[in-house]
Formats: C-alpha cells, sequence, structure tokens
C-alpha cells in the first residue's frame, strides 16, 4: 500500500490514474490532505482525506469507479447534486465532473479495470450519483475498511496463494449488492442543472481565456448570451457559493499561481491590479485571510527556491 501526503497546497498532487483534475481551495490555511492507495490484481483502491475545495476532474477508466463518503457527517455536490451517504458515485468510461467540497471528507474510490456482465446501472461516459440502501452501503464500507486495514496491519497476508482473489470477490460481492439496490438520482433535478452546468463550464472557459483581464458580471454575462441572474443562479447551483465570490476566489488565485513563479516584489501591487483587485488595503486581507500568510510573504518563500533575492 502506498501512502502520500502533502505538507501544503502548493505541494499537492492529484491521484494518479483517475484521470485528470484541477482543484481551487476554500480553505488554504487548514489545509491538510493525504492518500493511500493499494494496487490489487483487478482493482484498485483509494482512501482520501480531502480539504474544502472546487475540484474539476475528468474520470477515466476502462472499468468502472465507485466513490463513496467514509463518514456520515461527509458531504459533496457533484454537477450540482448533493451527495451524501448512501449515495454512490459511479463512473462508466469518461466523464467529466465538477464537485464542490465546503468540508474535508474522507472518501474511498474504488477503480475497476472492467465489470463486464454485472449488470450495474448508470450510463458509458457518465457520472452520476445513485442512491442505495443504507444496511448495504455500510456493507461495502466495511468491506473497503477492512481490506485497508489489512493491508496496512498484515500486508504478508496479501502475498498468500488466493487472498488477493478473495479479497476482490468480496469486494465485488459487496458492490453488486450495492448497486442492485441503487436507484438513480431524480432525473428532473439532473435534467434542470444540466443547462446550468454547461453554462458555468462556458464561464469558467471565458475566464481562463480572459486571465489577467479585469471581467465584469454584466459583460461576462452578455458575452454567454444569458442575463447576471440566471449566470448568478447557475454558479450558486454548480459551484455552491454566488457568482461574486467565486470571480472573486479565481482573481485571487490567479494571483497567488502569478507570485509563485517568482514576480518581483514592485509588481504585485501590478499583479492585483490586473486581477481586479484596485484596493490594497482589501486585496491584502482578503489574500491573507484565505491562503494565511500576505502577498508578500507568498512572494519571498517563491524566490527563495528559486534562489533569487527576495
Amino acid at each position: 500500500m502506498k501512502i502520500s501526503r502533502s505538507p501544503d497546497f502548493d505541494h499537492f498532487r492529484s491521484i494518479e490514474g483517475l484521470g485528470e483534475a484541477n482543484s481551487i481551495p476554500l480553505d488554504y490555511r487548514n489545509f491538510a490532505a493525504s492518500f493511500a492507495s493499494l494496487r490489487l490484481k483487478t482493482c484498485t483502491i483509494y482512501l482520501q482525506r480531502t480539504f474544502p475545495r472546487i475540484l474539476q476532474i475528468q474520470y477515466s477508466t476502462t472499468g468502472a469507479i465507485i466513490g463513496l463518503l467514509m463518514d456520515d457527517a461527509a458531504s459533496l455536490t457533484l454537477n450540482g447534486v448533493e451527495g451524501r451517504a448512501p449515495a454512490l458515485l459511479l463512473v462508466k468510461g469518461s466523464a467529466r465532473c465538477e464537485i464542490v467540497e465546503q468540508q474535508a471528507n474522507l472518501v474511498a474510490l474504488v477503480n475497476f479495470d472492467s465489470i463486464d456482465d454485472r449488470g450495474w446501472p448508470g450510463e458509458i461516459d457518465r457520472a452520476q450519483l445513485i442512491a442505495t440502501e443504507p444496511a448495504k452501503f455500510d456493507a461495502l464500507r466495511v468491506t473497503l475498511r477492512d481490506v485497508l486495514m489489512l493491508a496496512s496491519h498484515s500486508p504478508d497476508t496479501l502475498v498468500q496463494p488466493g487472498v488477493i482473489e478473495n479479497i476482490e470477490e468480496s469486494i465485488l460481492q459487496a458492490a453488486d449488492l450495492a448497486m442492485a439496490a441503487a436507484t438513480p438520482s431524480s432525473e428532473a433535478k439532473r435534467l434542470s442543472l444540466s443547462h446550468y452546468l454547461a453554462l458555468v463550464r462556458k464561464f469558467d472557459e471565458f475566464v481562463a481565456v480572459n486571465a489577467g483581464k479585469t471581467l465584469y458580471s454584466a459583460d461576462v454575462a452578455r458575452q454567454l448570451g444569458v442575463s447576471v441572474r440566471t449566470l448568478h443562479n447557475a454558479v450558486v447551483a454548480i459551484r455552491g457559493m454566488s457568482m461574486h465570490r467565486y470571480m472573486r476566489l479565481r482573481r485571487l488565485w490567479s494571483v497567488r499561481q502569478q507570485l509563485l513563479r517568482g514576480t518581483s516584489p514592485q509588481s504585485i501591487k501590478a499583479v492585483a491590479l490586473v486581477n481586479g483587485f484596485w484596493h490594497m488595503g482589501e486585496f491584502t486581507a482578503l489574500y491573507r485571510e484565505l491562503f494565511g500568510e500576505t502577498p508578500q510573504q507568498t512572494l519571498s518563500a517563491a524566490r527563495k527556491q528559486t534562489g533569487e533575492p527576495s
């Protein structure tokens, strides 16, 4: 079993093997993240301690990915749909997901190389949350916990003949029972959110293309062919926050990325202005609140790493 820990977000790396991912932290100061992975013969189990964030990920698998929250108090939203136990994430093939975690969660994911003839619900190239019976959900959760505990405390057991095969069969049986009791989340709600999801993705693309420019909500909405109210409602539904807060978060994150590249000290103000922050006192306070340090401290640390004078 492999274990990886990240001391801070600047050193955070997404789980390899699940797809391309990009995270924007919502609480930088109390960052803590780690994950463990266990490769068996035909599947890989991941256990991840996440952090408050916006996660954009393109899941990709030759079989199926099942995700479940390992704590009853955990929650997230997937493409605007709230996910709590006993809901399961199910991905077949390749699917792009917009996930918001307002809190740190403990999440387990299993990537199956193949699920031929198992009769699981769900469509190819789509991610969905499906609700199953609490007892079946808990049984799958316990099975995964037990497997990870065995790998952590008694790794020698895994090399015994037939053990891995039996472990995989136990996981598949628990997954089969959970899937047999599963029902797709409300189709009506999914359809009502599909427009908002497409709109937020266009919004993100527009912001990326116009990086470094001051963007105004009315102008952005006009470019996207919708009202400011519609754009705001879409961001709230998909990102779980107001459009104003989301745009500010993206602008602050853009500033930090530029500072981490070692921008010269005298240009901090210029970087802030380019990203739409004209009130330097407010900018510094917002930056410190989100990242737990001043812009100058970020820049100084970045320049020390590159060996340049700060």
